[in-house]
């Protein structure tokens, strides 16, 4: 599935948040799937809910942090 970011499931990834307008790290990409990316947190390897879109995504600022598969 192509995707502006080049961003494939694994890849670290920092999700912007509304709540703040800012953007957070400890996320990877976990699935791309037509309704959007499922993305899954580093820190306890849980799924966000729902999907989120490609424009709250970008690719991680903090590569060394450990990632789930």
């Amino acid at each position: 599935m192509s995707n502006q970011h080049g961003l494939a499931p694994g890849d670290p990834v920092d999700v912007h948040t509304r709540f703040s307008d800012a953007w957070v790290g400890g996320f990877t990409v976990a699935a791309i799937v037509p309704e959007g990316y499922r993305v899954r947190r580093r820190s306890d390897a849980s799924l966000l809910p729902g999907y989120t879109s490609e424009s709250d995504l970008r690719p991680s600022s903090d590569k060394g942090s450990p990632s789930f598969p």
